[in-house]
């Protein structure tokens, strides 16, 4: 069982490091080759650790699946339609609601203000608000979903 926990521990983590790996994308506006080469490669970081994440998130459920009856297969929602279903969904949630609403915010400003959408600051802040944005979409449909459920339950019987 320990080796099962462990598969959402590291899909929890990979999904983390694919969304800083966003951050690199600060370095895009700046005409430097090195800097221009740290965009590159934060977005094969983005791209591998996202499947890694995805990874680890199928052999967990395809454990989950092997090891539940077959009553429990059939009665759960999808994560991504759920909200606010436990503690920690709910803080993934309202931090979600909380990052889209800066993301929109910079976007627009960003468009309106074109001096402001040139200062490393505000990219900063754009980019981290959309990182921590992917992110918790991403810990909403887990958090909320029946893997985590089931992941709850492997947590409580040890």
């Amino acid at each position: 069982m320990k080796k099962e926990i462990q598969y959402m521990k590291r899909m929890i983590l990979f999904l983390l490091i694919s969304s800083l790996a966003l951050l690199c994308a600060v370095f895009d506006s700046v005409d430097n080759g090195v800097a221009k080469s740290i965009s590159f490669i934060g977005g094969l970081l983005f791209f591998l650790f996202l499947l890694l994440g995805y990874f680890m998130f199928y052999r967990f459920s395809k454990f989950r699946k092997e090891n539940t009856e077959r009553a429990e297969k059939t009665n759960g929602k999808p994560g991504i339609i759920v909200f606010f279903s436990n503690p920690q969904a709910k803080k993934a949630d309202i931090a979600m609601i909380v990052s889209f609403v800066i993301s929109i915010v910079t976007l627009i400003m960003g468009q309106v203000n074109p001096v402001l959408h040139a200062s490393i600051p505000f990219n900063l802040i754009s980019v981290l608000s959309s990182a921590v944005l992917i992110f918790t979409i991403q810990m909403h449909a887990i958090l909320n979903g029946v893997n985590y459920r089931y992941y709850l339950t492997l947590t409580k019987s040890e």
